[in-house]
C-alpha cells in the first residue's frame, strides 16, 4: 500500500471543504424552496373599542367563527394584543382576527 504524500492529502483536505460547501449550499436551497409559502396572506383583525363589561372571551365568542373552539380564539387575542393577562378596560382597543 502506497503511502499518502503531502500533496495529496492537500488536495484530498481541499476537495473535502469544497464538498462540504456545496453540500451546506445544496441543502440551505432546498430548505429554502421546501418552507416557501405559495398563498399566504397577513392574518386580518378587527379592532374592537372595549365596553364596561366586556370580558376578552365574550368578545371570542361575538367576534370569532362559531365553529372553532373559543379558547384558541382567546390565546389567540392575548398574543396578538401582548396581553399579559385577560383583563381589559373600558376604552382599550382589541384587535381580534378574523377569517
Amino acid at each position: 500500500m502506497k503511502r499518502l504524500n503531502k500533496v495529496n492529502r492537500k488536495n484530498i483536505m481541499l476537495n473535502t471543504m469544497f464538498l462540504m460547501v456545496v453540500l451546506f449550499f445544496t441543502v440551505s436551497i432546498t430548505y429554502s424552496l421546501i418552507n416557501r409559502v405559495e398563498g399566504y396572506e397577513e392574518p386580518k383583525y378587527i379592532e374592537v373599542v372595549v365596553e364596561g363589561g366586556d370580558t376578552v372571551w365574550g368578545l371570542a365568542r361575538e367576534f370569532c367563527s362559531k365553529n372553532r373552539d373559543v379558547r384558541k380564539s382567546v390565546y389567540e387575542i392575548g398574543l396578538i394584543n401582548n396581553l399579559n393577562s385577560y383583563d381589559i378596560y373600558p376604552g382599550q382597543v382589541i384587535k381580534i382576527p378574523i377569517e
